[in-house]
């Protein structure tokens, strides 16, 4: 305890010393993985789960859990073929070990955040030297977007984990041992259960480019092609085989035809579609480093020049691996925020190489970020996800005895509402509108797996709620509305009696987070 404390308080001492030059080895990843678990938990418990994507996660997860069904996934009592089978895993084991909460939603992406760290640490330590690995997983664990993915209920940090080996361990089979090679087909293998062909297209993509940079494309027979390969399908074919087997041109249509075909080649979301989107990106996602970053890189280039074809190979092979990530999501349609995540490995160590010799400034600045990153989850982070969630009246309709009556979002559908209350809630809609928005045709209608019901049907029932957010703010006010008796007179003012009420609230949702009153 007494290095680790040591380190925390000051790198440059005696101690410190040691972690960077490798005279004590075990406190470096003791030191790391106790440091970045703790910033990787705080507050968890205090984010609500938010829609869409967390509460897509989350729910079908929970539904596996409950179900007993560990191999095609559920959402709403429906098949779900948004994303394989390796994520749902890894949630559904925290929930069945601590329970369907905020911490165990979160921790599998906490954990992979960690390992990630790590990784980067040997990975940097081996091909440059151990301050170079030191820098590196601190720049890595401290760059916003790996910070916020390593504590989302989202695919990313896991992703991030295994591409990361896959594409480290085809370096150390190129330069070192090509026994290697078997452990990059084993990480794309399980890259592939976690998000699908990306796992593989990526890497290998990247492998071969800088092959043929260095001119030696002979290595090819040499990658173990024919065995690797064996040990990638053993891994992750079992699990395409039993979905195909078991649900056929349903599972192919959506999976491979929506979520992978689709969305590489029609646009999900216009407001994203900008050839500037993902340069935008990089200095959000790589924040504070990606702004230190230019300054150092200008300093690099007049003293020394900056030239990729003098570079070392190891900087070689990481520039490729980042700048390919980068273009290859470029020419992909659909553009998500987190889709170039997998290039911050390369980032952060080459950035680590630029700041060498200024290895204590970067870990006076990491201690800085972490410290303003904690202060950030135990007070604004929990605002902002309750915003962007449906905690509120999930939580109010858990508690309440609300028999078979029909429960319904009017406007806008929260998805995590279904994981807090536990209970089935309708999406409503025009009959005409249902129609229009059924999936099973390659469109984006894929993803309504909801359960509807019509305003006409709504009409001839007697008793419901009704769920109304305020259209004032993106995420403001949220009300449960009691109907009572027959709507179907236009005329009449149906809902009887307002059930419960969540204003926005600063500070009650604060006090509502930390459990006060």
């Amino acid at each position: 305890m007494r290095s680790w404390f040591s380190a925390i308080v000051s790198i440059g001492n005696k101690k410190g010393n040691e972690i960077y030059e490798g005279k004590n080895e075990k406190p470096s990843y003791l030191f790391l993985a106790a440091v970045f678990a703790l910033l990787f938990l705080a507050g968890n418990e205090l984010a609500a789960v938010t829609d869409t994507a967390e509460s897509n996660y989350a729910l079908t997860a929970r539904e596996m859990v409950l179900s007993g069904d560990w191999m095609s996934p559920r959402i709403y009592g429906h098949y779900w073929y948004d994303k394989p089978i390796f994520f749902y895993w890894e949630l559904a084991l925290s929930f069945a070990a601590f329970g369907f909460n905020e911490f165990a939603a979160r921790l599998p992406s906490a954990v992979f955040g960690v390992a990630s760290v790590l990784y980067t640490f040997w990975f940097s330590s081996k091909v440059y030297d151990r301050k170079t690995g030191w820098t590196a997983a601190l720049i890595l664990g401290t760059s916003l977007e790996f910070w916020l993915l390593s504590k989302a209920v989202v695919t990313d940090a896991a992703l991030f984990f295994f591409m990361s080996v896959s594409i480290a361990s085809f370096y150390l089979g190129y330069r070192e041992d090509r026994k290697y090679y078997f452990l990059c087909y084993a990480a794309a293998a399980l890259a592939v259960l976690t998000k699908g062909p990306i796992g593989l297209v990526l890497p290998g993509l990247s492998a071969i480019l800088f092959l043929l940079w260095r001119r030696d494309l002979r290595e090819m027979l040499h990658v173990r092609l024919i065995s690797g390969m064996v040990l990638f399908l053993l891994l992750c074919a079992p699990w395409y085989i039993y979905m195909t087997a078991c649900h056929g041109t349903d599972f192919l249509l959506n999976f491979f035809g929506v979520h992978n075909y689709l969305r590489a080649t029609v646009a999900e979301h216009q407001s994203t579609a900008h050839w500037w989107f993902y340069i935008a990106m990089y200095f959000a996602g790589f924040f504070p480093w990606s702004f230190f970053m230019l300054p150092a890189l200008f300093r690099k280039r007049k003293e020394h020049g900056l030239s990729f074809a003098r570079a070392d190979t190891a900087t070689q092979f990481l520039l490729v691996w980042g700048v390919t990530v980068l273009l290859v999501f470029q020419l992909i349609a659909t553009k998500y925020t987190t889709y170039t995540f997998p290039s911050l490995f390369a980032f952060a160590i080459l950035t680590a190489k630029l700041f060498a010799g200024y290895d204590r400034a970067v870990g006076r600045k990491a201690l800085m970020t972490g410290a303003v990153y904690t202060l950030l989850v135990l007070t604004v982070v929990p605002v902002l996800t309750y915003m962007r969630s449906g905690k509120g009246p999930g939580t109010a309709l858990a508690s309440m005895d609300t028999g078979n009556k029909i429960i319904v979002y009017e406007n806008e559908y929260r998805t995590s509402t279904i994981f807090y209350s536990g209970k089935i809630i309708y999406r409503l809609a025009s009959a005409d509108e249902i129609g229009r928005l059924k999936p099973g045709t390659l469109s984006w209608n894929a993803k309504n797996v909801m359960p509807f019901y019509s305003e006409e049907k709504l009409k001839d029932n007697k008793d419901g709620y009704f769920i109304v957010v305020s259209p004032r703010t993106e995420m403001g006010d949220t009300e449960i509305i009691e109907v009572k008796g027959s709507a179907s007179d236009e005329n009449s003012d149906h809902r009887r009696g307002r059930i419960y009420r969540f204003p926005f609230d600063w500070a009650a949702i604060l006090r509502d987070s930390y459990h006060i009153g």
